[in-house]
């Protein structure tokens, strides 16, 4: 419950704040499994080869989306909807839960460096 409760928050808070896309992919890099990681930053639609090319598609996920997130009316939280292409409920429910709840706790707690433009 407490959970639910957090990412309720979390939610309104996103929506009412400016999206700091480095924050988001510092916490999707963390959730992903940060410097461990066997793929850095999670990404398995496209071949990257460095973690700086990572990155840019991790920036460009989370640009992309927000933007069709506002065009299709804010369904929901933002952070819900990345984490549908991101990490799609239907490919992995338990993954979804868990990535959903793991960056959006990393993101909370991650300084602020700059807005989304």
């Amino acid at each position: 419950m407490k959970t639910l409760s957090f990412l309720a928050l979390l939610s309104l808070s996103l929506s009412c704040h400016a999206l700091d896309t480095e924050k988001l992919a510092d916490a999707i890099y963390r959730a992903e499994g940060g410097p461990k990681a066997r793929v850095p930053y999670g990404i398995l639609s496209v071949k990257v080869s460095s973690e700086a090319e990572a990155r840019r598609v991790c920036l460009n996920t989370i640009r992309n989306n927000h933007t069709r997130w506002l065009k299709a009316g804010k369904p929901g939280s933002y952070l819900s909807y990345l984490a549908n292409r991101y990490c799609p409920k239907s490919a992995d429910p338990v993954g979804h839960r868990n990535w959903l709840a793991n960056v959006s706790r990393i993101y909370s707690t991650t300084p602020t460096t700059q807005p989304i433009k």
